[in-house]
């Protein structure tokens, strides 16, 4: 029985780290997108949300990455 659980767990802490990765990448895609749109002066409104959203993509990432 612990065989088993010790698996889940080493199953479960790997799809976890794929899935923060995977968050990861969104999250720099949404903060360059950002960073784009603040590049243009009238989209500067529009801009600083997005980033203010990738930036917390990046600590959700950070938190599924994290070993238990």
């Amino acid at each position: 029985m612990r065989a088993i659980q010790g698996l889940l767990n080493f199953v479960v802490g790997i799809v976890t780290a794929v899935l923060g990765a995977v968050v990861g990448l969104l999250a720099a895609v949404v903060w360059i997108l950002g960073g784009v749109l603040c590049a243009t002066i009238l989209l500067i409104p529009l801009g600083l949300p997005v980033i203010k959203l990738g930036s917390r993509l990046f600590g959700f990432a950070r938190q599924l990455t994290r070993l238990p």
